[in-house]
């Protein structure tokens, strides 16, 4: 039996599906035909549009990992610190991992997670602001939990069941995540923003090591330092001077 759902809200109502085009997608239309509490959370088995970051697609075998959507009404973050709830989610992922596996996990800016040079999640976060305040935010997460054969075009895939070599039960990894993910919700809520930036930075894919990069089709090799109040990250150069670059100016080269 899976461990029993002990959140406050994150996952206490959901809807589950057995093959969608994307739970974002279904979160988005659900908003606009009611208000639906919370931390509610859709799934599916199986996803035929799955999105990420950038316009990817997400490529899943159907029963083997965790296709999902959250809902949070984040209002009390300001939208100058809206960056701060990328932080929080990306934490709560990881540390899910963490946990399930025992290993050390890294976030690869702004929001994937590797355990090693290896991507097991993908978080893709579509927000609604107004003027003054954020409305809503829909968490879209795609965790690797069983799959062990990836179509070639994926080019670092992994999962916890090849990390740990044993088969997962999805649903106790499920209410994991709805815990992990609601702690730092909730650290978020009692406004710790040092506390997330530091954890987020130490937690940075590559961070004060040299790596290559490409911006504007040249290539350079570029230490990460860190990530600013907007989301962009901090690159500096072998001449020592340091940039900062948004999601579409910059590209890892792996």
């Amino acid at each position: 039996m899976p461990k029993e759902l002990t959140t406050l809200f994150t996952g206490q109502e959901r809807e589950v599906l057995d093959d969608i085009d994307s739970t974002n997608t279904y979160m988005a239309e659900l908003l606009k035909k009611r208000r639906i509490p919370e931390g509610f959370l859709v799934s599916a088995l199986q996803q035929s549009a799955g999105r990420g970051q950038a316009h990817a697609k997400w490529k899943s075998e159907a029963g083997m990992n965790l296709l999902l959507s959250f809902v949070f009404y984040p209002s009390f973050v300001s939208i100058p610190d809206l960056f701060m709830v990328n932080k929080a989610i990306s934490l709560g992922t990881s540390d899910l991992v963490k946990k399930m596996t025992g290993e050390k996990v890294s976030i690869k800016w702004p929001n994937d997670i590797y355990h090693g040079d290896r991507k097991i999640a993908g978080i893709l976060m579509e927000n609604s602001l107004n003027t003054s305040q954020i409305q809503q935010c829909i968490v879209g997460i795609g965790l690797n939990v069983n799959q062990d054969d990836f179509p070639k075009e994926l080019p670092n895939p992994t999962s916890l069941k090849l990390i740990t070599g044993r088969k997962m039960d999805r649903d106790e990894v499920l209410n994991e995540l709805c815990s992990c993910l609601e702690h730092r919700y909730l650290q978020l809520k009692r406004n710790e923003y040092a506390d997330l930036d530091r954890e987020f930075t130490n937690s940075l894919y590559r961070k004060d090591e040299w790596h290559l990069f490409i911006s504007e089709r040249v290539e350079f090799e570029g230490m990460i330092k860190g990530v600013d109040k907007r989301g962009r990250m901090l690159v500096m150069h072998r001449n020592e001077i340091e940039r900062f670059y948004d999601l579409k100016e910059i590209k890892f080269i792996m």
